[in-house]
């Protein structure tokens, strides 16, 4: 993936209906890329996005939480971290998933915490 170009990894999200992909290399978490670093790093500098490849525009220190951490631990990742999306990985740092704000949404049972949390990442 870190190899793709930014056409064929926007093909992928577009195919998919997604704006995040964690980037695996050898097995290995290696970065994610958004739509955001495509559009920003990619195009907003005026690369060529046929023969930019992924590696020179992703976030190469990517947000993560484990497998088995808690959701409180989780929204405590993404506000202090001021992103809406982040992967989960095992203790060997293998890729377990991806977690999102809206995955939170769905499944935390405290909505004091939640308005939190979303109101600290509308402030970012």
């Amino acid at each position: 993936m870190a190899n793709a170009t930014l056409v064929e990894v926007a093909e992928l999200m577009r195919k998919h209906n997604i704006g995040f992909l964690p980037v695996i290399t050898a097995g290995v978490l290696v970065g994610v890329v958004t739509e955001r670093d495509i559009v920003v790093r990619g195009l907003g500098e005026g690369r060529n996005p046929y023969t930019t490849l992924v590696r020179s525009v992703m976030s190469t220190t990517p947000v993560c939480c484990y497998d088995d951490d808690v959701l409180t631990d989780a929204a405590d990742i993404l506000t202090n971290n001021h992103v809406r999306r982040f992967v989960v990985v095992d203790d060997n740092n293998n890729l377990c998933g991806l977690l999102s704000l809206d995955d939170l949404a769905a499944h935390m049972s405290s909505d004091r915490l939640l308005t939190g949390v979303i109101r600290e990442l509308s402030a970012a």
